[in-house]
């Protein structure tokens, strides 16, 4: 004798048993694990120290960007721009940084970075 058991579920709960939790980690329960802060520290400190210094007028950039588990960038996307020359200074410089490989271990969307740039 077979028995079957038919459960119905949500979507939003079915997808999250398919593939795990729909949240992303915060910011702060990324740096919680002391290897993953100080890589994050690496990387916020190579963003500050390469800042665009060129008299482009003014205006902003925002940029999303991924690093992956070799401390490439992948997956940039640009947002808030009115002006091709800043955008471009600004994806020049993510792409250039040169990031070591980040914790084995780390959460993949704790690799995710979002950097506004202020042009004066």
């Amino acid at each position: 004798m077979i028995v079957f058991i038919f459960i119905c579920a949500s979507q939003s709960a079915f997808a999250q048993f398919l593939f795990g939790p729909s949240e992303r980690p915060t910011l702060a329960a990324c740096m919680a694990i002391p290897e993953n802060k100080v890589w994050i520290q690496t990387v916020t400190r190579q963003l500050r120290e390469r800042a665009p210094k060129l008299n482009l007028g003014r205006g902003t950039v925002t940029i999303k960007f991924h690093v992956d588990f070799r401390g490439r960038v992948t997956r940039a996307s640009l947002s808030n721009y009115d002006n091709n020359a800043r955008a471009l200074v600004a994806a020049g410089m993510i792409t250039s940084l040169k990031l070591a490989p980040p914790p084995d271990d780390m959460d993949t969307d704790c690799r995710d970075f979002e950097q506004t740039f202020n042009f004066h």
